[in-house]
Formats: C-alpha cells, structure tokens, sequence
C-alpha cells in the first residue's frame, strides 16, 4: 500500500518534535546525572518520530544526504566532535598532572611558604570532614576553595569530604558536631576543630593536631617589659597570637612573686625590660639557662631608657649570659646606608647567617628601630656554637657615646663615625650548648617585633624571624618558615598629562580609525 506523500508543513513538525524529544532527553540527562527513565522516554520518542518522518519522505531525507548542506553539517559535527574529544583529553592530563599558577602581583591566591612546608611534611593522613548544610553554602566555596589547595599541595596525605549535617544528622552527632559550618581536622585518634575559613585558622589547627604536645612559654614582666596582651603600636599582642597559633601556651611570669621557675617551662622570653633585674632573679635565670634552659632576650638600646636606668638594665642582663662568653653591648647602631625611610638608627637588613632561623628568610628585609650590638666577648667554640643571625653593613658603626649622640640628634645631626667600631655589626644572636640542651637567642632591640612594626601591610620579615627563633629554641623546626604570602596592596597608577593623553588617543581614536579603516578597505575590494 502507497502513502500519500505528506506536506512540507508535516514533514517540519516531525522533524521539529524529533528534535525537541531530542533536547529534552539530554536535559533529563543532565539533570539527574544519569539515563533514567524521563531522558529514555524522551529518546525513544525522538527515535520513532524521527523513524515515521524518515519512512514518509525517504526521498527527502536521501537528497538531503547527497546535498551540500548535509556534507557540510557533516564536517562541522566532525570538527566539533574532534574538538571536544581534544578538550577531554586536556582535561584528563590536567587532572593527572595538575600545576597551579597565581598570576596576581601579590601572589593572593597562592599558600604562604610555611604552610606548604607543613604540608608537605605531614607525618600522618589527615582527613578534613566540613560539615554544612544547604542553608550554609555561602560560605561552603571559600572553604572548598581553601581546602582544595592544601589537599593540592600534601603530596596525598591531606584529604576533605563534606557532610550535610541535617540530612545526616546521625554522623553529625557521632563527631560532636553541632555548629553548621565546622570543619574538623582528623588524624588518627586526634581532631582538631576550625570555624573560620583562612589560612592561618587552617594552618594553625594542623600546627596543633600535628603537635603530641603544647608547650608553655613565658613573658617575664615586673620590669616595664612589652606587654603580650597589648592591642596598641608598642604592645606584642600579635606576637602572642602567632605563638598561640603556632601551638604554644603564652604566659606571664614574674620572678619577683616566685621562687623558683616553673616546672612546664619550655622557655622564657625578657623582651624589652626597662629596669634591671633583681639579684635573685638573675641567679634563676642564669641557673635555668646553664643547666639546659632556653631563652630569648630582645634588649632596646640605653638611649631609650631615661637616666643610668639602661646601664644597669645592661649590666644585669649580661650577668645572666656571663658563662656563655656573649653580651649586649651600651651602644647604638648607626647604618647611614642600609636604614628605614633615611633614619639611619633603624637598620634594615637581609644579610642572614646561616641557621634554619633564618634560612627561609633569604631575600626578605627586616628592620630594627634604633638597636644595639650584640658581641661575643670571648670564645668558646669548645663548649658553645655561635651564630650571627643577622647583621648590619660595613659602612655601619657601633656609637656608644650615647650622651653625645642626643646632643647631635637634638641638633639634627649625627656624629662622626671615626674612631667608632665599624660593621658588620651583630643585630641578632643564636647560641647553643655543644654537649648541653641549652639555647639562647639576642635580639638587640625589642621594639622590631612590636605590633606596629609586625603588620601584614609591612614589607619585613620581623614577625618571621621572632616566631623562627622561638620555634628553634623550642625545637619545632619544622615550623620554621615564612607565615604569609607577600601582602596585598593598593596600586595606584600616576600619569603626566602627555602619558594621558598617549592613552586618549591610542584607545579612543586611534584603534577605532583602524578598525573603520580596515572595514573601507574590505568594501572597497568586494564592492
């Protein structure tokens, strides 16, 4: 039996519901993220419309083949198929060998070097379980962001799975999670909680699941040291939380209510005292230090301490170190040129010894408001390895008539540097008993690491080079490291009106005649 053959307009509904079958199918495909039963009805309905068009008018469909629109749509499937196929494949080696590259002038998507470090020395798997919930997703791509980067950088010790805690409530509760939003670091028996999603909340809560333990270490006060809780310019507030979130307990001690020093002290820090010690005092501190103690001393010159004060705030100090053959010097450092903003009392420096303090600091400045020297008054290589961790210029020198350098700063000048000790000139000190457990570290100024002087919108390594020497006296090495990336910055772009006119005319005028010119030249051949 012959069929009439159907009209034009029959014939293009088919092909059109074909069509449309077609596209809902793959819809329905996408949608459930498999081929169930919406995206197979809808194919087996694009097939037999398709079929009942193609059996109407075989001979439509076979011109069409043979035409030049077929050959063409032909090549152009082909080509498109050809070139997903390749993205696939540079998706996949993407995959296998992934790389990551922060284009951004302040590297602000990129981990800082001691989280990576830290990273990559993992000694066990850990395992990031982020609970939230679908009415916490806001916040859920930043920590995916965040997490995704240390998984990257692990070598495959780091791992991260999110959990929905109202659709598993059960697996919720079995963690102890009842926060939306928290993020749990597990190794092992050992968990770690984080609820805030930056990298040193995350850095800080792997320094303190990798850590068996928390040591203590204490500020000494009672002589108008620094102040650890001080928000303010001259205060340590930030030094303390570092240290907090480097995994330390940050105390106060004051030997002038104590007998004796604490039996938990995994080290002391006098930063900045303005009165000397008392007698007995001094006997602890150097009892403590000799007998495998640990300490950090950072001591601001005289010149800062009003009358004979700082002499014998010196003069105590240096008892404590009298064994070790090193001392603070009753000086002031003059560096005319390697100094901050043409003060040349504050040296800058990036000339580093060689100690894993300072190892990762290579290239990075810090800088030291009005500082003393630190010498070794004499040697004693058989019992005491000594390191200059940082030190000043040659062209630098060593003022210690310091009544006369008030005169001439009073007059706005500076003294002459004849006769004067010259550089290279210790800043910094580290020192460590050869067959002993104990170990010291100066600094010749204790306002380089206050707060105003460790901000993350500063260009020095201050903040560094404090919590490094601390994490060597306490032997937590591998903490040592730079904590954050170079820090964002505001660029601002200066033109002179010839520059801005340059741009005017090579963006609003110029281009555009190029572009008109170009379309004259192609009307006026094919016309």
């Amino acid at each position: 039996m012959n069929l009439a053959r159907p009209s034009e307009s029959i014939l293009q509904a088919l092909w059109g519901v074909a069509l449309i079958a077609l596209i809902a199918a793959g819809l329905a495909w996408g949608i459930e993220g498999r081929f169930g039963a919406p995206s197979a009805i809808a194919m087996v309905l694009a097939v037999v419309i398709g079929g009942i068009a193609i059996y109407l008018a075989p001979d439509r469909v076979y011109d069409w083949i043979r035409g030049r629109r077929f050959a063409f749509g032909t090549n152009a499937v082909l080509a498109s198929v050809a070139f997903i196929g390749i993205m696939v494949l540079i998706n996949i080696l993407a995959v296998r060998h992934a790389q990551r590259w922060d284009l951004t002038a302040e590297k602000r998507f990129s981990l800082s070097p001691q989280t990576i470090q830290i990273l990559q020395n993992l000694p066990e798997q850990v395992e990031a379980l982020a609970f939230f919930s679908q009415s916490f997703q806001f916040a859920r791509q930043d920590a995916e962001d965040l997490l995704d980067q240390y998984r990257h950088y692990s070598n495959g010790k780091f791992s991260y799975r999110f959990i929905d805690p109202v659709a598993q409530v059960s697996l919720a509760r079995q963690w102890g999670v009842t926060r939306d939003g928290t993020i749990l670091f597990i190794m092992k028996d050992r968990r770690q909680e984080v609820t805030l999603y930056n990298e040193q909340e995350f850095t800080s809560g792997l320094v303190k699941l990798i850590r068996t333990d928390q040591p203590k270490i204490y500020f000494l006060t009672g002589h108008g040291e620094q102040d650890i809780n001080e928000e303010g310019n001259d205060g340590y507030a930030q030094v303390r939380r570092a240290l907090e979130r480097e995994g330390y307990r940050v105390e106060a001690l004051n030997l002038a209510i104590t007998s004796t020093i604490p039996a938990d002290t995994g080290l002391i820090l006098i930063v900045g005292p303005i009165r000397p010690l008392l007698d007995r005092e001094v006997e602890l501190l150097k009892g403590y230090l000799n007998a495998g103690g640990r300490l950090l001393i950072a001591l601001d010159p005289s010149l800062q301490i009003p009358g004979e004060m700082g002499e014998r705030v010196t003069r105590s100090i240096n008892q404590i170190l009298e064994d070790w053959g090193i001392a603070f010097r009753d000086d002031v450092i003059i560096d005319q040129l390697s100094s901050v903003v043409t003060d040349p009392l504050t040296p800058l420096s990036s000339r580093y010894g060689f100690s894993s303090i300072t190892e990762k600091l290579r290239g990075i400045a810090t800088a030291f408001p009005a500082a003393r020297s630190i010498e070794e008054v004499r040697s004693q290589s058989e019992r005491f390895r000594v390191t200059r961790l940082v030190e000043t210029t040659a062209q630098s020198w060593s003022e210690t008539d310091l009544a006369g350098l008030r005169q001439a700063l009073n007059q706005g000048r500076l003294p002459s540097p004849e006769g004067k000790q010259s550089g290279p000139l210790a800043l910094a000190i580290a020192v460590e008993q050869v067959n002993g457990k104990g170990r010291v570290v100066l600094f010749g100024d204790a306002d380089f690491a206050a707060n105003q002087n460790v901000g993350a919108n500063l260009p020095f390594a201050n903040l560094d080079l404090f919590v490094n020497a601390v994490n060597w006296l306490s032997e937590s090495e591998m903490l040592i490291g730079l904590r954050q990336s170079p820090a964002s910055t505001v660029r601002a772009l200066s033109a002179t009106p010839a520059q801005t006119r340059t741009v005017f005319m090579l963006t609003v005028v110029i281009m555009p005649l190029i572009v008109l010119a170009a379309g004259a030249i192609v009307w006026w051949q094919r016309r």
